[in-house]
């Protein structure tokens, strides 16, 4: 059997991703007509989060402020958005006004919204500051409530039933998945932020995909007092899993060539992926949530025949980083 590269496999994940929410931003809705009337039409998201799902539900915001991630020190639309959305909306039209949590107040008026996408996680002042402009509406933020914002900004688009179908078939994909597999293998997460390096707990969003797909994480991962800890080289043990995924941007690759990576029984097995560290580790939306379950689903149907754990292999993980564009 020809051996599938990880060039295809990263494409097809991405690919598989798009075309399931792509199909699912196209199903019908049960509005009525006066609910479409009364829709906005001018929203500004103040999160990639935010724009994910207006995205997803059919809406191109006008405006959209960024992070300038701690990860990549990119800006702008993330590659993942791109590769959903790209071919479908014209993503270069919407004005970038500024940075999430300092956005610029006359630009965001300048665009006559007539409703304002936020989080409660921002300061008072700012959201206050907004309210003043137009209506303002409020979500959770965090991995963690990813599925109750869904909620928030499909009842704020007037497109409540269309966000149950789109959570309801990720959900349904996760499930089968998970049916299919009939394993519930452990799930390791850690990416690095800088020069320093995360392993992630319950609260991240690759660990609820895990878990809607039956998957488990293994004990030293069941924290739930916050997204992540800091992890030393002297502790790489508590990364070891059935499966591995991580994200180390710039100056955080170096740990692959160190002995304590190469070691670890889940690398040693071929059992390692690097993945995008967008979806993966920084957004939170039922969007980024297909990304990361296609590639589960991608790299561990394709990943080697496992043998007992702890057994060594020569075969080490050195997936290639996800381009961005």
């Amino acid at each position: 059997m020809k051996k599938m590269t990880r060039r295809a496999m990263l494409g097809g994940a991405a690919g598989f991703g798009a075309a399931t929410l792509l199909a699912a931003c196209g199903a019908p809705t049960s509005r009525s007509a006066s609910s479409a009337a009364d829709a906005p039409k001018r929203v500004i998201a103040l999160s990639t989060g935010h724009l994910d799902h207006c995205l997803a539900l059919g809406i191109v915001p006008v405006g959209l402020a960024v992070a300038v991630s701690q990860a990549t020190d990119s800006r702008g639309i993330p590659a993942y958005i791109q590769d959903a959305f790209g071919s479908r909306y014209d993503l270069d039209a919407i004005t970038i006004v500024g940075e999430r949590m300092t956005p610029d107040m006359e630009k965001v008026a300048a665009l006559k919204p007539d409703l304002i996408l936020s989080n409660k996680r921002n300061t008072k002042q700012l959201n206050n500051s907004l309210a003043q402009i137009t209506k303002t509406v409020l979500t959770s933020g965090g991995s963690e409530n990813f599925k109750s914002d869904l909620k928030v900004v499909a009842d704020a688009l007037r497109k409540g039933a269309q966000g149950d179908e789109l959570l309801a078939g990720y959900e349904r994909r996760a499930h089968d998945w998970g049916a299919a597999r009939g394993s519930a293998d452990t799930v390791s997460l850690v990416r690095g932020k800088g020069s320093e390096y995360l392993y992630f707990g319950t609260l991240a969003l690759a660990s609820i995909v895990a878990a809607d797909a039956g998957l488990t994480r293994p004990l030293s991962q069941r924290f739930d007092d916050t997204a992540g800890h800091s992890l030393s080289f002297e502790r790489t043990d508590l990364l070891d899993a059935d499966w591995l995924f991580y994200a180390f941007p710039g100056d955080s690759s170096g740990i692959t060539s160190k002995d304590v990576w190469k070691q670890l029984p889940t690398v040693r097995r071929g059992h390692a992926f690097e993945v995008d560290v967008d979806p993966w580790f920084i957004n939170a939306s039922v969007v980024a949530a297909d990304r990361v379950l296609a590639d589960m689903k991608k790299f561990m149907s394709a990943a080697p025949i496992t043998p007992a754990r702890g057994t060594p292999s020569t075969q080490l993980s050195n997936t290639p980083r996800p381009r961005r564009p």
